[in-house]
């Protein structure tokens, strides 16, 4: 004769009563308990200021082919928020990911590292042999 399992129910333990939180502070902590991580950063070229507290950045990375190994150069296009409208095109900027802000926008901009020279006011030849601006046409 084969001899079946029987199910054997368990007893719970009774659950424990929470004991109530403490008050909090009125003050915040100085620091927090737990340092925060490393921020992952990145560093691109701004390429277009247009919106408002958004800055698009050109991010340019080398790659190795799987296959072959040739090293091949690469760019993505981020989004970033701008909270100062501070970014211009052609700034050498350093961004961090962060949660997402909008469909695209998921990093901010951390700081400018290298500002973009001045762009040279184009002169016509008519100004500078008369010394005033052309005529509007």
């Amino acid at each position: 004769m084969a001899e079946t399992k029987t199910k054997v129910k368990k007893e719970r333990k009774p659950r424990a009563e929470k004991a109530p939180r403490p008050a909090a502070a009125t003050q915040p902590a100085a620091e927090p308990a737990i340092p925060r991580a490393m921020l992952r950063t990145i560093v691109g070229v701004v390429s277009s200021d247009k919106g408002n507290k958004s800055i698009t950045v050109i991010v340019d990375f080398q790659t190795k082919h799987p296959k072959y190994g040739k090293i091949l150069r690469r760019r993505t296009k981020l989004y970033a928020h701008d909270e100062k409208n501070e970014a211009r095109p052609g700034d050498k900027v350093e961004l961090a990911e962060c949660r997402p802000l909008s469909k695209t926008k998921h990093h901010r901009l951390i700081r400018i590292i290298e500002k973009a020279p001045e762009q040279a006011v184009q002169v016509s030849a008519e100004e500078i042999m008369t010394g005033k601006a052309p005529e509007a046409r």
